[in-house]
């Protein structure tokens, strides 16, 4: 794996941890996560392995570099995502 790759499944990794841990506990911070955020990481983390990391599931194009520093785990580019968001 390239060095890009395997830092943000690390990244990935500790995401996944992190989230767990905060559901795990309980209260008023774990109101703004949720177990969909976990199955998100999950499926990035596979793209990874398959080599389908950074393109995007719904028009295949890459996913800007920028919007996968803030949202690692996202499947869609910034068109498609705002796309499916007002559908």
């Amino acid at each position: 794996m390239a060095g890009y790759l395997l830092s943000q499944r690390q990244r990935l990794l500790e995401r996944r941890t992190s989230k767990s841990n905060i559901l795990q506990r309980g209260g008023e911070q774990a109101l703004s996560h949720s177990y969909k955020d976990i199955t998100r990481i999950d499926f990035a983390l596979k793209r990874i392995e398959e080599g389908q990391y950074g393109l995007c599931c719904n028009c295949g194009c890459g996913i800007e570099s920028g919007r996968l520093r803030v949202i690692p785990e996202t499947p869609f580019c910034t068109e498609c995502a705002k796309s499916i968001e007002t559908q």
